[in-house]
């Protein structure tokens, strides 16, 4: 159980690195990119359930692969 929790602990750490390093910069649909609507935030949660049954430290790649495939299915933008 622990290691579920810690790869959970992990991927949402390593989202959250990443939507720091995507947050820098502005541009005309920062506002847009700022608002996360329903549709969006479902997606990431499904995402995120779907990618977290790979190991981050030995799947790294799967995970991301998994998590990007499943927000394009659902429409949304991977970052």
């Amino acid at each position: 159980m622990n290691k579920h929790i810690d790869s959970l602990r992990f991927l949402i750490a390593a989202l959250t690195l990443g939507m720091l390093a995507n947050a820098g910069g502005t541009s005309a649909l920062a506002a847009d990119r700022n608002t996360i609507g329903s549709v969006r935030s479902t997606a990431i949660l499904d995402c995120n359930i779907k990618a977290n049954k790979f190991s981050p430290i030995t799947q790294l790649p799967d995970q991301f692969a998994e998590y990007g495939t499943c927000m394009a299915n659902h429409g949304q933008k991977f970052g």
